[in-house]
């Protein structure tokens, strides 16, 4: 059970550190595109027949995860528009010769709050939809999305080999 434990705070974690580098699951090899109900925010895995297959997925905890998902998305596309907002505000303000040391420290500051207000309000969407979940469902899941990273991976080297020949 350790074991256990410890390979989900893994995950979570390194999903965290996702959302770090984007505010959205990326989307992996095999994964339908984003739906208009949800731009920019989520591969609704668990809507996908793959993982449901895979993972074994009960119709409840399908229910129950689109729930959490639900109840999360406006205040994750609100704090992802504040992020946009401020990202852009932030650039004017590097950008303009008149700009201040102190304007753009405080601009950068009111940035690095709403990036941590999205990535907490998304960590806790995470954690909720992972207790949904079995402790092998967590395993498979973990292997799944590793695979899927790889696989972008490996494709992406193939281009960039691509664009250097």
């Amino acid at each position: 059970m350790k074991t256990l434990r410890k390979l989900f705070i893994c995950l979570v974690l390194s999903l965290v550190v996702g959302a770090a580098v984007t505010p959205a699951f990326a989307q992996g090899a095999g994964a339908p595109p984003k739906s208009a109900a949800s731009p920019g925010f989520s591969f609704k895995w668990w809507q996908s027949e793959r993982f449901q297959k895979e993972l074994k997925l009960t119709s409840e905890q399908i229910t129950r995860i689109e729930g959490i998902f639900q109840a999360a998305e406006p205040t994750l596309r609100a704090q992802k528009d504040a992020v946009d907002r401020r990202e852009e505000k932030l650039s004017k303000l590097i950008s303009d010769p008149k700009s201040t040391e102190s304007g753009v420290l405080q601009a950068t500051d009111r940035l690095e709050m709403s990036r941590n207000e999205l990535t907490r309000t998304r960590t806790l969407m995470l954690f909720r939809i992972r207790r949904v979940l079995s402790d092998e469902q967590l395993l498979a899941l973990n292997v799944m999305h590793e695979h899927d990273r790889s696989e972008r991976e490996r494709k992406d080297r193939e281009r960039k080999d691509k664009k250097q020949n």
